[in-house]
C-alpha cells in the first residue's frame, strides 16, 4: 500500500478490531485504492455465507483483511512481503532465493496473523 512515509520503523496505526467497520476504515487509511477490493470481497463472503448458512465465510474474509492490515499498517514490513512476493513469482530466482523468499513471506504472515489476533 503505497501512501505511506519511507522507512517507517513502527506502525503507522494501531491494529484494529477483527470487525468490517474497523479493517474497511484501516484499509481506507492505509491504502485508499483497496476499499474496491474490500467492499468486493465482502459481498462475495457475505453471498457464500448465505448461501451455505454458515458465518465461516466472513470469518475468513475478517482473517484475512485483519493480516493484510496488520503487514500494511508496518511499512518495513509490507516492502519486505512485496520483495519477497516478487522473488517467489520469479521464474529467473534461484532455488536458494526462492526458498528465502518463501520463509519470509510465511515469517511474515505468522507474525501478521499474531498480532491480528487469530488463532494458529
Amino acid at each position: 500500500m503505497s501512501t505511506q512515509p519511507e522507512h517507517v520503523h513502527g506502525p503507522v496505526l494501531p491494529q484494529p478490531t477483527m470487525t468490517r467497520d474497523a479493517l474497511r476504515e484501516a484499509v481506507k487509511r492505509l491504502d485508499l485504492s483497496r476499499i474496491a477490493e474490500f467492499d468486493r470481497e465482502l459481498g462475495e463472503a457475505f453471498d457464500r455465507a448465505v448461501q451455505a448458512a454458515s458465518t465461516t465465510p466472513m470469518r475468513l474474509f475478517l482473517e484475512k483483511w485483519a493480516t493484510v492490515v496488520a503487514i500494511e499498517r508496518h511499512p518495513d514490513r509490507a516492502r519486505a512481503m512485496r520483495e519477497a512476493e516478487q522473488v517467489t513469482g520469479d521464474p529467473q530466482a534461484t532455488e536458494a532465493e526462492f526458498r528465502a523468499a518463501q520463509r519470509t513471506v510465511a515469517r511474515i504472515l505468522n507474525e501478521a496473523s499474531a498480532e491480528a489476533g487469530i488463532s494458529p
